[in-house]
């Protein structure tokens, strides 16, 4: 098939999650041995270089960008959250991108238009102005849901007010532009049942990240923790702000010896405590993981599958998180989880001193990986449901 594959951020480097997902899902389309053109936008948080492009997928793909500015603009902001318009979406409409849309669809006649994430989609109408093909979008997330969940757990403001209308609003138009494609390719069970709730129509058909079977797996390093995410993403932010604040300061009171390691585009920007270390975006994420101890993921807010908590589990990685960290994985007796703060560090205190249960959440964690979430599996899934 010949298709048309858009991202509101480039794959590579993988700054984020986000970035992961969506390489994943490329090399998934890349199995199927379609023609395909890749359009990613380009932003001040994610600019765009060829040259940290894998030469194998640069060869295999026509690769193409778009400038879009979308940095906050107060007038413009003001101005769409008092109209009911979703700023979110908003700043991704752009001339530029309507021409590049416009260009590609008339140069090429493809096949099936694939939309990477909600805020791809904001070039949606345009696409449709310009071509019959079907368009799916793939979706990442439940994305109001990260904002309503943001402002609830803000503090009372005119910040935690402004947020409440922007989630608001981008509930609004997510339900339209999701009502609006062709089909969707959710990212779990859980995002399928979420969609079917709030009235979408479109029919959905279940994708996961595809996850390489790491044959390394993590070492165990006692009295080490660790997180890693990028700190461009509020839900991440707010983790590492946690850890940092409350949550670690009372392991390393019960646990002396503590240490924790914080990783992740503008991670190197916080202010370090006593035993913690940020260290920035490092290149390998996987050789981090491996060498770091136990993931903590008190997760307050967001939705969808945390990519980087799959990819902990790949190598066996011990893992303490919050409910809301292991939705959508479904595995049993693969990591502690405890939601309430006292909760939660206590859960990482025990784990860090039971080698036992580290061995068995690493065993089972590494069968769910393998048995779920097979590329190839997956790859064979994605394009039967394009056919």
């Amino acid at each position: 098939m010949r298709l048309l594959y858009i991202t509101s951020k480039p794959a590579y480097p993988a700054l984020d999650g986000g970035c992961v997902a969506i390489q994943r899902f490329l090399g998934a389309l890349l199995r199927g041995n379609h023609e395909i053109t890749h359009l990613t936008f380009e932003t001040h948080k994610h600019p765009f270089n060829q040259d940290k492009w894998p030469e194998e997928i640069k060869k295999s793909i026509d690769l193409q960008s778009v400038l879009i500015d979308t940095k906050i603009k107060p007038l413009c902001l003001f101005t769409k959250t008092i109209s009911g318009v979703s700023y979110h979406l908003s700043r991704f409409r752009t001339a530029e991108l309507n021409q590049k849309i416009k260009e590609l669809i008339q140069s090429k006649s493809f096949d099936a238009i694939i939309l990477d994430g909600l805020y791809s989609a904001a070039c949606l109408d345009q696409i449709r102005l310009n071509s019959s093909s079907k368009v799916y979008i793939r979706t990442h997330n439940v994305e109001h849901e990260i904002w309503k969940a943001l402002a609830q757990n803000s503090k009372p403001s005119g910040k935690s007010f402004l947020i409440r209308i922007l989630a608001q609003a981008l509930q609004k138009d997510e339900i339209k532009l999701l009502n609006s494609v062709d089909g969707i390719f959710s990212i779990s069970p859980e995002d399928s049942k979420k969609f079917v709730q709030l009235g979408i129509k479109t029919p959905i058909v279940e994708i996961p990240v595809s996850i390489d079977q790491d044959e390394n797996s993590t070492k165990t390093i006692h009295n080490h923790f660790f997180f890693i995410g990028g700190m461009d993403w509020a839900p991440n932010k707010e983790v590492a702000e946690l850890l940092i604040s409350v949550i670690f300061p009372r392991i390393k009171s019960k646990i002396p010896e503590a240490l924790l390691t914080i990783a992740g585009s503008g991670t190197d920007q916080l202010i370090e405590g006593e035993g913690i270390s940020c260290l920035g975006f490092v290149p390998d994420s996987m050789e981090f993981m491996r060498n770091s101890g136990t993931l903590l993921l008190p997760l307050q807010s967001g939705s969808g599958v945390r990519i980087k908590l799959l990819e902990a589990m790949s190598i066996g990685a011990p893992i303490v998180t919050t409910n809301m960290g292991k939705e959508g994985i479904a595995c049993l007796d693969c990591m502690s989880v405890a939601d309430s703060i006292d909760d939660f560090i206590t859960e990482a205190i025990a784990l860090n001193g039971n080698e036992e249960l580290k061995e068995k959440y690493s065993k089972n964690s590494r069968l769910f990986i393998k048995k779920n979430y097979s590329p190839k599996q997956i790859a064979n899934d994605l394009n039967e449901s394009l056919r």
